[in-house]
């Protein structure tokens, strides 16, 4: 049973610094601290809670590593915005899954030109023998103007069948242009997710520390006539993201 304490107790089983954690996550969660909001200092936590500074850090870093909470260096500590969520079980596109939630995608192209696949890109795709390049395309993804999410697509497409940057940042949705050049609609995906870490140029592009936790998606998309359309490797934010999936017996 989950603990809703209203107050720090001393002879409560669970770590004063757990209680605190609840606390604020309940504040957080009810909308009594909205986002992108200052929480109190440290200082007053302790006057509020009647309990030590060392209770209160652990519990704001552990609400911080969780995502409730983010820091702005000399500014304080912040409420994070909800994390956006990410389904499992729809093929859906980025772009569509931000409009669902009433968030504006974006984009920004990266890399995008012909390359040779490698055995497991091939693999994926399902490539003949005499495939010896596929389209890939790399991009930045936004929320609202944040970014979100880096996206690594490699698509059988032959050099005659290229789409542009142009018009793939006309269309913004990479699914959409892929359904109206080519009649490809995306059908069903098979799918991984795992956690791995910013690496420098990942950190500097999701404007995350170094060393940041991330979810690492791939995703192997099939069309209406069975083939596949496209493998994606995406790496998310873990402190922005979290995984959704329904499941009936």
């Amino acid at each position: 049973m989950a603990i809703r304490p209203l107050h720090v107790d001393a002879s409560h089983t669970a770590p004063k610094y757990y209680q605190l954690y609840e606390i604020i996550r309940q504040k957080i969660e009810g909308g009594e601290w909205p986002p992108d909001q200052p929480i109190p200092s440290e200082r007053e936590l302790e006057a509020m809670y009647a309990v030590s500074r060392t209770t209160v850090r652990q519990a704001l870093g552990l609400l911080v590593r969780q995502g409730y909470l983010y820091r702005k260096h000399g500014r304080g500590t912040f409420v994070a915005p909800p994390k956006l969520q990410y389904s499992l079980h729809l093929p859906i596109s980025f772009s569509g899954e931000m409009r669902m939630r009433g968030i504006q995608p974006g984009q920004r192209i990266l890399e995008m030109g012909y390359v040779r696949p490698s055995p497991r890109v091939r693999q994926h795709l399902e490539l003949p023998e005499h495939v010896q390049e596929v389209l890939r395309i790399e991009r930045l993804r936004f929320g609202d103007g944040e970014p979100v999410g880096l996206h690594e697509a490699y698509l059988p497409l032959a050099r005659e069948q290229a789409i542009t940057r142009e018009e793939l940042e006309e269309a913004g949705s990479l699914y959409a242009l892929l359904e109206a050049r080519f009649r490809l609609i995306p059908s069903e995906a098979a799918q991984t997710v795992e956690a791995t870490l910013a690496d420098e140029r990942e950190a500097r592009l999701l404007r995350v520390a170094r060393g940041s936790p991330l979810l690492l998606i791939e995703r192997t998309t099939w069309s209406q006539t069975r083939r596949p359309m496209e493998f994606v490797r995406m790496h998310y934010r873990a402190d922005r993201y979290k995984c959704y999936i329904h499941v009936t017996r």
